[in-house]
């Protein structure tokens, strides 16, 4: 098909229209560049030829791996929020050993109850004043068997936890003892001093 003249002066003046847009930073109407074409080019990746070329590209992969995760990692909280999240019994927050289905059903057992444990701290003056005291000997003694008392008490809560966390959970973490122990230590402390702070009122049934 053969163009008319006026049809070829109007295709040239359209072309030298787009070189001097083309020519101009920044105009307007320029043609946006491929994607390709603005990041270039990408050679081959070719495998590690030696052993020490491969040692570098692994350790350059794990340099990135590792700002991946910095960037994507959530910000650290404050000591006032770490302590707040502890306080409230946050899994998150929790420290190794009150981690667990068990230590979180030892530690309502224990703030759900009056337990001879309570008066613990009691003893320790008691204790110390008849080291001292020579006329005291009977009570350094009638202190003894109170830890005993105790010792006896701790494998008894530890015994009921642990049969209690068979029966919801299906496993148990740790034994009579092990239970028993990390419940004694908790109920010898007044309860504003525990932590995580109590999450059920003394008489509740859990």
């Amino acid at each position: 098909m053969k163009l008319s003249r006026r049809d070829k002066s109007a295709s040239a003046e359209t072309e030298s229209a787009g070189v001097a847009v083309d020519d101009v930073p920044g105009g307007k109407g320029r043609p946006t560049p491929k994607r390709r074409e603005s990041q270039g080019k990408r050679g081959p990746v070719s495998a590690p030829r030696t052993r020490k070329e491969a040692y570098a590209r692994q350790k350059q992969l794990g340099r990135q791996q590792k700002t991946a995760a910095r960037a994507t990692t959530a910000k650290p909280r404050s000591v006032a929020e770490q302590r707040a999240a502890l306080k409230r019994g946050d899994p998150s927050a929790l420290p190794r050993r009150d981690q667990g289905p068990t230590r979180k059903l030892a530690r309502d057992y224990v703030d759900s109850r009056r337990l001879f444990s309570n008066y613990l701290l009691w003893l320790f003056p008691l204790m110390v004043a008849s080291a001292f005291v020579r006329g005291l000997q009977i009570v350094q003694f009638a202190v003894l068997l109170a830890f005993l008392g105790l010792l006896v008490e701790w494998y008894i809560i530890g015994r009921r936890i642990r049969a209690l966390a068979i029966e919801r959970f299906g496993s148990t973490q740790g034994g009579n003892m092990t239970i028993g122990f990390y419940a004694g230590g908790r109920a010898y402390l007044p309860r504003k001093w525990r932590m995580p702070a109590p999450q059920v009122a003394r008489g509740d049934t859990i």
